[in-house]
Order: structure tokens, then C-alpha cells, then sequence
């Protein structure tokens, strides 16, 4: 049976991680709030919507229950961002893996039980320093 995840917020990290888990051969919902991006995303997922997060009538009306995975890829605003996650968690996502914007949001993400929290700049900050370092 195919892995599903579901990935909120399309900037440029949530759509790396979209494109790259479609290209790996998981099924992938995209979800973002700017159409344009929604387009974009359209085009190499499974299936994409346009829907605001914290409209909890909409996203409710999602089939969360059936996605092994969420990815929450926004760190700009913390009160979206635990929203969000507040949601894949209490409809039955498996396991949700959010990117934090601060120490602060890490704090929050793992008092609501984020499976997994992430700082893809701090990263990557630290890959190209151990690559320039070992040259």
C-alpha cells in the first residue's frame, strides 16, 4: 500500500518536500492558501487544494484519517502553524513533522505532540559549514 502525506504550506520548502515525496512514490495532498501556488503544486502531486488552514470547517472535511504522514511547513506564523498541526493530530494524521521558526515555536510544537520538529535553514547552515570545513 502506498505511504500518503499530506503537506501544508507551499513556500519553497513544503514544495520541495511535496515534489520530492511524489517523486519517491508517495501520494501527496499539497494544501496552501494562495491559488497560484496551488496551480504550481498541481502539477507534479497527487492532489492539491486551496484552503485556509484555520478554517476548521474546511479542513474537517478532508479525509485526514487516511494519510500516514503530515508535513507542516510553515514557521512564519506560529499560530497557523499549531493550528494546523493541532489538526492532523486530532484527525488521526500518523505522524506529523513540523518546521519551527524559533525556540519559542519549537516549545509550543512539542507541547501539542509533534512527532517531529525541524529547522531546514539551521541545517542546512550546518551541512555547508562540515562541506567547507572537510575541503
Amino acid at each position: 500500500m502506498k505511504k500518503q502525506c499530506v503537506v501544508i504550506g507551499l513556500g519553497f520548502f513544503g514544495m520541495t518536500v511535496a515534489k520530492k515525496l511524489e517523486e519517491k512514490g508517495v501520494e501527496v495532498l499539497a494544501i496552501d492558501k494562495d491559488m497560484i501556488i496551488v496551480e504550481k503544486a498541481s502539477k507534479f502531486v497527487t492532489k492539491a487544494v486551496c484552503m485556509d488552514v484555520t478554517d476548521f470547517d474546511s479542513v474537517n472535511n478532508l479525509p485526514l484519517s487516511d494519510f500516514d504522514f503530515g508535513v507542516v511547513a510553515m514557521g512564519e506564523s506560529i499560530a497557523v502553524s499549531v493550528i494546523a498541526c493541532m489538526t492532523l493530530k486530532e484527525n488521526g494524521v500518523s505522524k506529523v513533522i513540523a518546521k519551527a521558526g524559533s525556540k519559542m515555536h519549537t516549545k509550543v510544537l512539542d507541547k501539542i505532540g509533534v512527532d517531529e520538529i525541524v529547522f531546514p535553514e539551521e541545517y542546512m547552515g550546518e551541512v555547508i559549514a562540515d562541506k567547507i570545513s572537510n575541503e
